[in-house]
């Protein structure tokens, strides 16, 4: 069960219900919510399952999407509440992407963002993330100027933790509770010391959510498959006080990680875990 409560902020860092400060250890799981919607509850449970054993905190999910798999954003809201009901009970949070494929998909904006929002405010293990990557072209033009997506904040209910979405694209995305970052791919590691940049600027946490991630096969620029890579990455972060989601391909799918993945995991986490 969550033993940490809601999330809020303190400066640069996460806090529980407590006081005690949250250690981010994210993993990528962006198909929880339509396993969930589509009749494969057991394979997200058995997914929280093994990322509660490796003392993961977070999985990133997807509430709607055209392009990796499909999940209509009415399906999404329907199934998103048992989703972090699930996660709760294995003492996971989730950040929940509001908005994704919206140049594809047929959304309501601000509905979704209230109806998604509302769901968040039931469940105190959730955080919200308005947009990915606001300003790729599989969203909206709208979703692209960071004043209309501040404009949605008011929309999600106080007390959930909310990001506007990743700050790359422009620092009026660093308008919400905290910040989201996908920080480049190339140097990776070194990559990284910008993010001490961003908290120095906002002062507000700051989460590495979509770094290079981890694959069988190194895709320069794009994927690695070198497990010191990957621990090198979550030192940099911890040094930093970095919020860190480790990025995988298979994540993409929600697919328990095996091969190099999982090698570049257990180095990650390793060394997340280290004193």
């Amino acid at each position: 069960m969550l033993a940490g409560g809601r999330l809020t902020t303190s400066g640069t860092a996460f806090v529980q219900a407590d006081g005690k400060p949250f250690a981010w250890r994210g993993l990528t799981a962006f198909r929880l919510v339509e396993f969930v919607a589509h009749g494969r509850t057991g394979d997200a449970d058995a997914y929280l399952a093994w990322a509660a054993s490796k003392h993961a905190t977070v999985v990133r999910v997807l509430a709607m999407a055209d392009v990796l798999f499909s999940l209509s954003p009415a399906d999404g809201q329907h199934a998103l509440g048992q989703m972090l009901d699930l996660a709760r009970k294995r003492g996971v949070y989730v950040e929940v992407v509001a908005l994704a494929d919206t140049a594809r998909l047929r959304v309501d904006v601000p509905r979704a963002v209230r109806a998604i929002g509302s769901v968040c405010a039931a469940y105190d293990n959730c955080l919200l993330e308005i947009a990915n990557e606001p300003g790729h072209p599989t969203q909206l033009a709208d979703l692209h100027d960071a004043a209309y997506v501040k404009s949605l904040v008011p929309l999600v209910p106080k007390g959930v933790p909310v990001s506007l979405g990743s700050v790359e694209y422009g620092d009026g995305f660093a308008a919400g509770s905290y910040v989201t970052w996908h920080a480049p791919r190339t140097r990776p590691v070194a990559a990284l010391d910008a993010g001490a940049r961003l908290l120095a600027r906002f002062k507000k946490p700051v989460v590495s959510d979509e770094p290079i991630g981890a694959a069988e096969t190194r895709v320069p620029g794009r994927r690695e498959s070198d497990p010191d890579v990957f621990r090198h990455m979550a030192r940099t972060s911890k040094q930093l006080g970095l919020g860190a989601t480790f990025h995988y391909e298979g994540g993409l799918q929600a697919r328990i990680p095996v091969g190099r993945e999982l090698a570049c995991f257990e180095a990650w986490m390793g060394e997340m875990l280290r004193d």
